[in-house]
């Protein structure tokens, strides 16, 4: 991993552990027509993305006010603590100080830009490629990390996509570039790819 220039990163579930808060709000949204969900389900759909999982409830209890139950519940809790998972820092610090780069492409929308000021990470990011701008495509499709790679030269071995999920890694083999899986209690997913960690002092190690 020493040769890598390039570090493109996941956001929800890679950076930041959001999904305990984001299948809390789903599982509200459904409590408010009386419905129950297991949280392993919900956290199975919404490894999709979230619109997937919102859609699957819609048409599965013919429900079409949920998309509107569940933007209640986020919005009360958009405020909720989701902290960068331990070490990501130091890794993000040593990629940039030594004259790499970072760069997030989420399906997520405008709202973590917020997030990444409150978590102190924001300036580790040479950009952001995120839901509504014109280069975002959702996963696993790869033309975010494409335009990427060409804005700001990197190759396919230069460069790596990161993610905790399937969806992420898919976007990276579709580009052509270098994988890194993290591995959480969250996520029980084990896609292929080039580098699997579990936490990022083991991802550190290999950078230097």
């Amino acid at each position: 991993m020493k040769n890598i220039k390039h570090f493109i990163w996941d956001f929800d579930g890679t950076l930041v552990d959001t999904y305990p808060n984001l299948v809390r709000y789903m599982g509200l949204a459904l409590a408010d027509f009386g419905i129950t969900a297991e949280p392993t389900e919900i956290l199975e759909k919404m490894l999709e993305n979230i619109g997937y999982a919102v859609n699957f409830y819609t048409e599965k209890y013919q429900i079409p006010e949920l998309t509107n139950r569940y933007d209640y519940h986020y919005g009360l809790g958009k405020d909720d603590p989701a902290d960068a998972f331990a070490g990501v820092k130091a890794v993000l610090e040593y990629i940039q100080q030594s004259g790499r780069a970072n760069y997030i492409y989420t399906n997520r929308g405008e709202s973590i830009n917020k997030m990444l000021d409150e978590i102190g990470l924001r300036q580790y990011f040479a950009e952001i490629v995120k839901k509504g701008d014109e280069a975002f495509k959702f996963k696993p499709a790869p033309d975010s990390i494409l335009y990427l790679m060409e804005k700001y030269g990197g190759s396919c071995d230069d460069t790596v996509m990161i993610g905790d999920r399937k969806c992420d890694l898919e976007s990276g083999y579709q580009a052509g570039c270098k994988t890194l899986h993290l591995l959480t209690p969250s996520v029980p997913q084990y896609p292929p790819c080039d580098w699997r960690i579990e936490n990022y002092q083991q991802m550190l190690q290999m950078l230097k």
